[in-house]
């Protein structure tokens, strides 16, 4: 098992990523999710994602750890996401971004 690649703190690391997941955190995880299935961004990400915020950016979060081998559990995500959603979305970016994903869609090059 491995650990993030950033810190939950770290967003000064790419102050793009960070103005990005802080203006529009709900379009972030529309589009983590969809970058963890390996597929386009639909719109019941859209729906799902703007009904239920906490729950999504949490199983999004377990799907991420799951697929990169992150050390963790739904748990300490649910606590994550629970008292620093902005830096949880970000890190998550940041994840996918550092295993060569586009997880910010028309937002990242």
């Amino acid at each position: 098992m491995t650990n993030w690649e950033h810190g939950l703190c770290d967003c000064t690391s790419d102050l793009r990523v960070c103005c990005i997941s802080y203006l529009w955190p709900s379009l972030q995880i529309m589009q983590q999710r969809a970058t963890v299935d390996n597929r386009q961004c639909e719109i019941t990400d859209c729906l799902f994602t703007t009904l239920c915020f906490p729950l999504v950016t949490c199983l999004t979060r377990s799907q991420i750890r799951e697929k990169h081998g992150i050390d963790g559990n739904f748990c300490g995500d649910s606590c994550a996401v629970c008292y620093c959603t902005l830096c949880v979305v970000h890190q998550q970016t940041m994840q996918l971004q550092a295993k060569g994903e586009k997880p910010s869609g028309i937002f990242m090059s």
